[in-house]
């Protein structure tokens, strides 16, 4: 029975954000990722003697700079076709065909038949040798806001029916709402698999608990981009049984780990307690990833006696931890940034002079806190948010809220403590 390869959003030369090189970081070998996890979905695919590979959009993270991207993923899937492995893609939002300006010819599969799936209606592909149709469409633009499903065809008797769409389903959290449909859309064509992309974190959207549910798979992206996109990253395996129901099977093929290393430091006294639970947890990581680079981002919580140093020496002890990172773990350790969500206990009182350079500024700081203020902070900021990055402000414990009132009264209270150590130095020195 024939066996496929399920993936998707390998975002081919994406560059990955907040990406920034200081002495030590491997950073040749994080801006090549992407290629790297194409490189290992290929050797995967050879390795195991797979009978179809299934890419389910964004082959691309949008137009190419140049052509080596393309001839890039031309080098890789010709080999795939010259060992007799035929491959169906499909292009996504990124890669839509209005996105596009330059592009390559593909090989054509073994059988003739091309690649990539077309975009103005959906297509089915037949591997009768092996007993499987693939049934797809790509994306014409970037923005597919209608539910494709009723443009699919039904099912092929006899064989194994694949149904392959970029898609985010009934909406997903941190992505674009696009070729919108629910899981009793894609149940009634009576395909038996549904290999889906779009979506970055792995997930089954079919009833589990039902033997004969055909699976409806995210497999996420090959190589996550940034500290959102944390874990395992890779492919589904789909081994066909003598019995016609799919086993699955996920394969990681990610070259760079993106996890957070949250520390509770509330019960720490000093500095050097924290770099020191930092390096156990670095430790205990490199031990789980393999080869693979460990990207991360530092995450101080707790309610700690820390807090004001933490505020006002972030970039001695961001890059104290980075010098503790190329101790512990050299080249295989990659620290993004250091991220401080701490709070002064509530013990802490402040003692100034209400007429002094403290006190007005701590009437500042609460009349900035006050509902009209923030308002008018809002406001202020509606203009950048526009322009930040989906990354930045996607959801997530680190998403940036500039438009959400406690956000705005949490950035304050963080800026407290610096701005009282800047008054403290400017009155010591003067």
């Amino acid at each position: 029975m024939p066996t496929f390869i399920h993936a998707a959003d390998l975002h081919l030369d994406s560059p990955l954000q907040r990406l920034e090189a200081y002495e030590g970081a491997p950073v040749e070998q994080i801006r090549l990722a992407s290629r790297r996890a194409l490189e290992n979905l290929v050797e995967l695919a050879l390795a195991r003697s797979v009978d179809l590979v299934v890419i389910a959009g964004d082959l691309y993270d949008g137009d190419w700079q140049d052509h080596n991207t393309g001839l890039f993923f031309v080098a890789q899937i010709n080999r795939l076709i010259k060992n007799g492995i035929p491959v169906v893609a499909i292009s996504g939002n990124h890669d839509a065909a209005s996105q596009m300006t330059k592009s390559l010819p593909l090989p054509n599969n073994p059988d003739g038949s091309a690649i990539m799936l077309r975009s103005r209606s959906a297509e089915t592909r037949r591997f009768m040798d092996i007993g499987i149709s693939v049934h797809g469409r790509s994306f014409r633009n970037r923005a597919e806001e209608e539910n494709m499903v009723p443009d699919y065809p039904a099912a092929d008797p006899g064989v194994f029916n694949i149904g392959v769409l970029h898609t985010s389903l009934t909406g997903a959290e941190g992505h674009d709402t696009y070729a919108p449909c629910s899981p009793s859309d894609l149940v009634s064509k009576q395909y038996d698999y549904w290999a889906l992309g779009h979506v970055h974190t792995r997930g089954e959207h079919h009833d589990v608990d039902d033997e004969d549910a055909a699976p409806i798979i995210f497999p996420g992206n090959l190589q996550g981009r940034h500290p959102k996109e944390t874990g395992p990253k890779g492919c589904m395996i789909v081994e066909v049984g003598d019995d016609g129901k799919p086993k699955l099977e996920f394969h990681a093929l990610d070259v760079v780990r993106w996890e957070v290393c949250q520390l509770d430091v509330a019960d720490l006294e000093n500095l050097d307690q924290l770099y020191d639970r930092y390096r156990d947890w670095l430790r205990d990581m490199i031990d789980t990833v393999g080869d693979r680079i460990l990207a991360h981002r530092v995450r101080v919580v707790g309610a700690t006696e820390l807090h004001t140093a933490l505020i006002t020496e972030r970039l001695q002890i961001e890059n104290s931890l980075r010098a503790i990172g190329i101790q512990t773990a050299g080249e295989q350790g990659w620290l993004e940034c250091l991220r401080v969500k701490t709070t002064a206990p509530q013990k802490t009182t402040l003692n100034f002079d209400p007429d002094g350079p403290l006190g007005c500024l701590e009437a500042v700081l609460s009349e900035m806190m006050e509902t009209e203020q923030l308002s008018t902070l809002q406001d202020a900021f509606a203009d950048l948010i526009r322009k930040l990055p989906d990354e930045l402000t996607a959801a997530g414990d680190d998403a940036l809220r500039l438009n959400d009132p406690e956000t705005l009264r949490e950035l304050i209270a963080a800026a407290r403590p610096v701005l009282h150590a800047q008054l403290n130095r400017s009155e010591v020195s003067s």
